[in-house]
Parts: structure tokens; sequence; C-alpha cells
């Protein structure tokens, strides 16, 4: 019920978005304006358990308004970041590999194209276990790719296919690849301190599949949707559901500096195999 709402509130919000676009004027050339706004936009998520890069900016960076689930935003060209994650199994259903409560993963990415004027695309990796301790440093892993197009500049609308496990290593193998198709943008409200409301609709097979269809084994397609907000330039909080669970995050930018990091609880109600998990990211975002 609640995933229902949550669903219902964003849809409402992406037509809005969509007639919105329809509406605005097309222009030769890109202003600064429009060039910063995609900057502060470009929030690339590889997966639903990592870091999602900070914005693009120089001199600081924005906090992230998308935990536990994807985004439709993507690194382009001359863009790049790198990021870790610490997981730590809250509830001891040693979802860590099953062996103890502690381990991470580090994701980095490059970007290539125009996502403005033609098609961005966003090639990416990640090691999925960095427990020295338990053995598996670096035997795990996988690439992916994600395909991503800005529709409006004003709303930040924008659309997105990823496969993110085209290659894998390791013990990824062992699991059933994931495909998604995402759309982002912002909701035409604004809550605290006059910041947007952003909201991201999307469904996928693998690791995006139902709730139901992870407990039997099966690969389905299942839907998923977040929606965020910055609650001051240097502070954010997001709410996502996805394949059953439901996650809470809290972002925030410590320094002058294109670092985001990423605080948050996934499946909250604990509902999942996986069960409650504490997950802090750290994510670095650069321009070359």
């Amino acid at each position: 019920m609640r995933f229902t709402k949550l669903a219902a509130v964003s849809a409402i919000g992406f037509f809005a978005m969509a007639a919105h676009a329809q509406l605005a004027k097309p222009t030769e050339q890109m202003t600064r304006q429009e060039l910063d706004q995609l900057k502060k936009n470009l929030q690339s998520l590889l997966a639903f358990t990592d870091t999602p890069p900070a914005s693009l900016n120089k001199s600081i960076g924005a906090p992230g308004t998308t935990f536990g689930a994807p985004s439709a935003y993507g690194a382009a060209r001359g863009q790049a970041f790198v990021g870790v994650s610490g997981i730590y199994d809250n509830d001891g259903k040693g979802m860590v590999d099953g062996n103890g409560r502690v381990d991470g993963s580090m994701a980095a990415g490059v970007g290539f194209g125009d996502p403005s004027k033609t098609l961005g695309v966003e090639l990416m990796s990640s090691v999925t276990s960095v427990n020295p301790k338990d053995g598996t440093f670096g035997d795990s892993g996988q690439m992916g790719v994600k395909l991503h197009r800005l529709l409006d500049h004003n709303s930040g609308l924008s659309i997105a296919l990823a496969f993110t496990d085209a290659l894998r290593w390791g013990t990824a193998k062992q699991s059933l690849r994931s495909t998604y198709v995402a759309m982002t943008g912002n909701l035409p409200i604004k809550l605290i301190g006059n910041y947007p409301v952003s909201a991201t609709l999307g469904a996928g097979n693998g690791n995006y599949r139902p709730f139901r269809a992870l407990q039997a084994g099966e690969d389905k397609i299942g839907a998923f949707a977040s929606i965020g907000t910055q609650l001051t330039k240097r502070t954010s909080v997001s709410l996502s559901h996805l394949g059953g669970r439901t996650n809470i995050g809290f972002g925030i930018v410590p320094f002058n500096a294109p670092i985001s990091v990423m605080v948050g609880v996934t499946d909250i109600d604990g509902r999942s195999v996986a069960g409650r998990q504490l997950s802090v990211n750290l994510g670095y975002a650069f321009q070359f």
C-alpha cells in the first residue's frame, strides 16, 4: 500500500513534468544556468546499493536525493566518479556473503556523449566484496553501461536504460542479470527551503524484481520508485521502494568539494531475506 501511494504521487508529478516539457521552447544553445542545472542533476547510481556521485561542480557538490534505487541521471563526456560503500548487517541475517556482518563495495564510472543533445553513455564497474577478513576481497564484481537522455532542462526530466552487469566475475555470476529503465525529474512542487522534490519511477528484472519473485527465485519485471529533496544546501533526505524493501537515506556534503556522503537504512521494516542493513556511502565526482 505504501509503495502504491508513493508510485501514484510520483506518476502525477511526471505527467505534469511531461506537459511542461512539451510547452518549453527549444533553444539552440545551452545557457550557463541550464549547464549548472545539468551538472547538479548528474547524480548517477551504479546499482541500488552503490553510492551516487556528488554534483559535478568544481567547488562544492550537491547532496544526493536518491538512495536505495537507481536514477535516470548519468555521467556525460568528460565526467567521472568513484565511490565506496560500507554495509553493516544490522539484524544478523547473514546477508554479507554469509560471513560476518560487515562488508562493502567500490565503484567507478566514466561518461561519454552529450545527454542534452544526443545521448549520454556511462560505463561503470564495481567490486562487490571488499572485506579482506573473509577472504573475498575483489573476487566478485561487475561492469555495466547506462544510456541516458536529458529531455527537459528546466525540470531535469531524464530517461535511462541500464545494463548493470553486462560483464561479471566471481560470485556475481550466480545472480540473475539486471536491466532497468528509469525516468527521473523534479516534481512541480517545492518543500523545505524552496528546494525541488526529485522523483524516479522505473522497472527492471534481476535485482529489481518484485518481492514475491525474489522469494520464489523467479526472474520477473518489478517496479521501483524513489522521492527525495534537499533540506539545506548541504543536506538531503530520500525515500525509496524496490524489491519489497523500503529504504531511507540522508545525504550530506561535508566539504567545499564535489564529495558527497549518504547514510541510510535499507529494508527499514525488515521484510526481505537480506534484512535491515546500515549503509554508509562516500562518492567523489570530477571533470577531466
